[in-house]
Parts: structure tokens; sequence; C-alpha cells
């Protein structure tokens, strides 16, 4: 289903229980919304519990996914949400899955699709990261400011990431991103095999930690003169690219 704001207040404030209990995906499209506003009216998310897919595009004047205001939740349900879809949020600059009312959505999440979203600074923060624990795809393209997938924060020594489930990575067109993290923290992707780095001429490693990818075998660049890439291992790899990037530059 296809919805515009105006159709969100009217479903919000009106009686069709049945539709929104089995409600299952949800395309938002805010053609106009008020550019006054940085985030969307999610109360109506608790009127959805078989919500498992939403895609948000062309929200004008949305800052925010998801507002750091504390919702009054008491005993209402978030939906399991499994797949969230970014398009054409031009003025996005950060998604707020880090909010505490916003947890179940982390904890749920398997896809991850982020596009055309010019003005994001990063996609989750470490402890965001630590939960999503069921996430399996995770998609990034043209995405002008972002600088790191995963924000640091403060970490001890003993800091560690486990995507437990990830098994595909796309990164795609991002001019500023430097690296996927850039803590010291341990990152573990116990099913990662490739990892697709495509037109990221800054990213100069993946991560300043250690890493632990045991399935790893290659990253995919989408051009012809690469092909598929494997040196060492992830970080080494992400690093052995720079540089014949730069070779290939002076030749």
């Amino acid at each position: 289903m296809t919805l515009s704001e105006e159709n969100i207040i009217l479903l919000s404030q009106g009686e069709w229980p049945h539709l929104l209990r089995t409600l299952n995906k949800l395309d938002l499209s805010f053609e106009h919304h008020d550019k006054e506003k940085d985030t969307l009216p999610f109360d109506f998310l608790f009127k959805l519990p078989s919500l498992q897919r939403l895609v948000v595009r062309r929200c004008f004047g949305l800052k925010e996914m998801f507002s750091s205001q504390q919702l009054e939740v008491h005993d209402r349900k978030l939906p399991e949400l499994e797949r969230l879809t970014l398009l054409n949020l031009q003025e996005l600059e950060s998604i707020g899955l880090e909010h505490p009312w916003v947890k179940p959505f982390s904890v749920t999440l398997k896809k991850l699709t982020v596009r055309f979203c010019e003005n994001i600074h990063y996609l989750f923060t470490f402890s965001t990261a630590e939960s999503l624990v069921q996430l399996e795809f995770l998609y990034i393209k043209k995405c002008g400011l972002i600088r790191e997938i995963v924000k640091k924060e403060d970490e001890d020594a003993s800091a560690e990431i486990k995507f437990r489930r990830l098994t595909t990575l796309e990164m795609d067109s991002l001019p500023m991103l430097a690296s996927f993290y850039s803590g010291k923290a341990t990152l573990h992707f116990s099913r990662l095999k490739t990892v697709t780095v495509n037109e990221c001429p800054n990213m100069r490693t993946f991560s300043e930690g250690s890493i632990n990818a045991p399935m790893f075998h290659g990253i995919e660049t989408l051009t012809d003169d690469y092909g598929l890439t494997f040196h060492n291992d992830l970080n080494s790899t992400v690093q052995w690219l720079l540089v014949k990037q730069v070779r290939n530059s002076l030749s």
C-alpha cells in the first residue's frame, strides 16, 4: 500500500481496524511534506502490528527518520519490521535507530537499503550496531556525505560488534566514505563472503580494529577492470584496492 501524509492522518483518525491489523507492507511518499517538520508522524505505527516492510521516499524536510522525542508507548507494541528502504530523502541526516523507543526495529531488521540520501552522515551508532542481530542485507548507494557506516562512539578495549547473519554488504557511489567503522572495536562477520565496494574513492580501510570474517573471499567493484579482489583479509583487500586505484590514475 502506498500512502501520502494525508492518507496517514485519515488512517490514524479512522476506524479501519481489520486493514490496519493485516497491513504488512507500506510505501510512504510525501511529495508535499511540511518543511517545518523534520520527522514523520510515527504514532500510527502502533496501529500496524503486522507491518514488516516499510519504504519511505521523497519526504521533503525530513532530517531524522525516527524522532528522538520519547513517544508514549505504554502497552502498545511496535511492529516487527524486517525491511526498511529509504529513497530520495535529500535532507535526511540520520535514521535514528539509536533512540530507545525504536529499539524493536533494530532487533528485527533483516534488510536495510539507503539510496540517494545525500545528506546522511552515518547509518548506525556503535551501540545500535550491537543490536542488529538479524541483519542480513545492507545496501548503501549515492549518499554523498556519509563518512562511515557505523558511527564511532566511546568504547573499551574489549568492545565487539557481531554481525551474525549479514551475508550481503554493498557500498556504491559514496564519495566521502572513509571506512565502514573508524573505531578499534573487533568486528565479527560470521557469514559475510563478498563485499561490494564501488566508486568509494576515499575509502582507506574497512575498520581500524580487528576483523573476524572467516568466510570472506573477496571484494567486488562492479567494474570489468577489478572484478573480485582478495588480498589476505578484508582490511588488506580494501587497502590493496586503493593502491590499484592510485596506480590506475597515474597510468
